[in-house]
């Protein structure tokens, strides 16, 4: 488990009991980690509608000590079906028109497959500073305690675009621990 006490962005959604953590990348795009506590209702409810909201409620980075295994996802999906019902289907048949790649005749496209992958490591997910305030509890003097998010059980991840909020992946991670 990578882990570091900072500032981040960070947001309880108490409809999904979900808590949400950003990691802003150095360009505009974003990791949002979301660790449900029941992994079904945040897939079955989760919408483009709830990364608005996590990312406009987002406003105060807090102090936390945060647990995040490394991982990777890769997988790859075969298109033609998807495609086909988008009503893209000369492509794959006689009636393919393909003289803007090649003038050979009768070319017609066999397979289209998209693969993705996402490798988080120390590297990969680099969260930038931000200032904190410390606010003391109560007139004890003693600091407020900080929260702990540890990713030990069944999270999902979204690569956002900040601008545009724009979901680019989405992925779930079953077994953090292996």
């Amino acid at each position: 488990m990578m882990n570091m006490k900072n500032d981040f962005y960070t947001y309880l959604d108490h409809k999904l009991n979900t808590t949400v953590l950003q990691l802003p990348f150095k360009s505009s795009y974003s990791m949002l980690l979301m660790l449900p506590d029941a992994m079904a209702t945040l897939e079955n409810a989760i919408s483009p509608n709830h990364i608005t909201k996590w990312l406009k409620a987002m406003v105060r980075p807090r102090k936390h000590y945060v647990y995040i295994p490394k991982f990777s996802i890769k997988t790859s999906y075969k298109l033609n079906d998807v495609l086909s019902e988008m009503g893209m289907t000369d492509m794959f048949g006689d009636r393919a028109n393909l003289r803007g790649i090649s003038e050979e005749q009768g070319l017609k496209v066999s397979k289209v497959v998209h693969k993705a992958t996402l490798d988080v490591d120390e590297t990969g997910a680099e969260a930038s500073a931000a200032t904190g305030i410390l606010i003391m509890a109560g007139s004890a003097g003693f600091p407020a305690p900080v929260p702990v998010l540890k990713f030990n059980r069944p999270f999902m991840v979204i690569i956002t675009e900040r601008n545009t909020e724009k979901i680019l992946f989405l992925g779930k991670i079953i077994n953090p621990t292996t």
